[in-house]
């Protein structure tokens, strides 16, 4: 089970409306990520603004942020995962 499933206590906080905003992005070490290449292209993202046009959009209040949809979303386009609902077949854990 990868370390975003384990965050039990924020993620309670957020289904109660007791986070502030949305629970910090955590990077850990870990050995014998599958896919974990693709985490090698985050800076890379960053420094071509993909978090440049957060401010058009919004979300209520959660445990996801809009930071963590993009990242998401350009995190599964490089792993070739064509859609959300094939990410329903990938470990949670590793991709929180």
């Amino acid at each position: 089970m990868g370390r975003a499933a384990t965050r039990t206590e924020e993620r309670v906080a957020a289904s109660q409306g007791l986070l502030p905003s949305s629970a910090p992005i955590k990077f850990v070490a870990g050995q014998d990520i599958a896919g974990g290449g693709v985490l090698l292209a985050v800076p890379a993202l960053l420094a071509m603004g993909l978090l440049a046009h957060e401010a058009m959009y919004a979300l209520p209040r959660g445990y996801y942020s809009l930071t963590n949809i993009f990242l998401l979303l350009a995190l599964m386009a490089l792993a070739r995962i064509p859609s959300l609902e094939k990410l329903r077949y990938q470990a949670p854990g590793e991709w929180g």
